[in-house]
């Protein structure tokens, strides 16, 4: 079962589609935070997606056996795609200029990397923790955990928006213990990524590398707050076990860095750091499983970066392509449990989007995003994201029984 931190993850795009109130099947949930107080209770079922790691990710999310609040169901694996390009890989061997030993890496990268904690609404459920930790709670709020790194000397930090989200208060621990109170400048669902500020100066930023070069069996490092305070700045070691997966999470598909080096919940918004003590991944998620051991995610650090410089520079996700539709989508099992079409339908054209400068009508039915085919509007956003913002693209349509090719200019969202 894959435990994606965020809650509510799909759905998030204008061009997203709602889905029947009554389903034959749920999406996969995202992961949620997890309570301090469930931390210090009980530490054996860890039932959780994208991990939340806030309090691990930040927050799991259970599978319903274990009575969590929220269920989460298995996600779909796509396939990696195959890298033809030759890569320089430096491995953990010494403090020769082409690596870092393991004690100088956590040493490099520990003051840049801080531990988040937010005050949440409480579950309905009766249960502690948002991954089933915990007895049950009569609050109206409660405590959740997660991590995050420095992205700039003046308080700018990285992390999942499944760490923050519904946050009413949110407090940041440097690593020598100095607290801050944080407010969020920006946070997207759709990425997992958050970025919060505090009125601090003089912060160790940590050093970033370039995700595209990553290669399946170099080193790959997690620090980050496993389970909360308790078990604050822990270093994991471990492999890239693959560096373009594929998950649909909570409607929504994502290509994550794959890693064996342990995460729980509590890592969310941690630090993934090669052998050069350089961040390349945040930590989001991991399969949690009795039979399933070391498969943890991370967001690629360039995909991330590019949405918090986004949040710094406008509070917005300026980079991200916007059809300006909004869509209906129909599932093959939606469509026979209710008997209608499947695929995807478009309900509304926002006037002057580049959707409808390019023809798209009210009711069209999609087929193809660029000479891809598209059923879901999941499928629609991940083939929509590989482009960006000036790119012309081709949108197949059917409309009164005929396919139409019209070509769209893409166009930034301006909110």
């Amino acid at each position: 079962m894959y435990y994606n931190p965020y809650e509510n993850f799909g759905n998030r795009y204008e061009e997203q589609p709602q889905a029947p109130q009554q389903e034959p099947e749920q999406p996969p949930k995202k992961p949620r935070r997890g309570l301090k107080t469930a931390v210090k209770c009980v530490l054996a079922v860890v039932v959780a997606c994208a991990i939340s790691l806030g309090s691990v990710a930040g927050y799991v999310w259970y599978d319903s056996n274990y009575g969590a609040s929220g269920s989460a169901q298995t996600a779909q694996t796509g396939q990696t795609a195959a890298s033809t390009t030759q890569k320089v890989v430096y491995y953990s061997v010494a403090s020769d200029g082409s690596g870092m030993t393991i004690p100088e890496i956590y040493q490099k990268v520990q003051p840049s990397v801080v531990l988040i904690t937010c005050e949440v609404p409480a579950t309905t459920s009766g249960y502690g923790g948002f991954y089933g930790f915990g007895q049950q709670q009569q609050q109206q709020t409660q405590t959740a955990t997660g991590s995050g790194v420095i992205l700039t000397a003046d308080g700018y930090i990285i992390t999942n928006n499944h760490v923050v989200e519904d946050a009413s208060k949110i407090t940041v621990t440097l690593w020598d213990g100095t607290e801050y109170a944080a407010t969020v400048t920006g946070a997207d669902a759709n990425t997992d990524i958050a970025v919060i500020k505090i009125g601090a100066t003089g912060l160790t930023a940590a050093e970033f590398g370039d995700s595209d070069q990553l290669i399946t069996g170099e080193l790959a490092c997690v620090v980050g707050n496993p389970l909360g305070e308790s078990f604050s700045d822990t270093l994991t070691v471990g492999y890239i076990s693959a560096t373009e997966r594929t998950l649909t999470i909570e409607n929504t598909m994502m290509t994550l860095i794959q890693t064996d080096a342990a995460v729980n919940p509590g890592n969310s918004g941690g630090a993934l750091i090669n052998s050069r003590g350089q961040v390349v991944g945040i930590i989001n998620a991991k399969i949690s499983e009795d039979d399933v051991e070391g498969i943890g995610f991370a967001i690629p650090i360039n995909n991330a970066l590019q949405t918090a410089n986004d949040f710094i520079k406008y509070g917005y996700v300026a980079s991200r392509p916007w059809l300006g539709i909004s869509v209906q989508s129909v599932t093959s099992e939606q469509a026979a449990y209710y008997n209608i079409e499947a695929g995807i339908t478009v309900q509304d054209v926002t006037a002057g989007s580049c959707a409808d400068k390019a023809g798209v009508k009210t009711g069209d039915k999609i087929v193809a995003f660029n000479g891809v085919k598209v059923t879901t509007s999941a499928e629609l956003n991940y083939q929509k994201e590989k482009y960006k913002v000036g790119d012309t693209v081709t949108l197949t349509v059917e409309r009164d029984g005929k396919q139409l090719v019209l070509n769209i200019t893409l166009e930034g969202s301006t909110k």
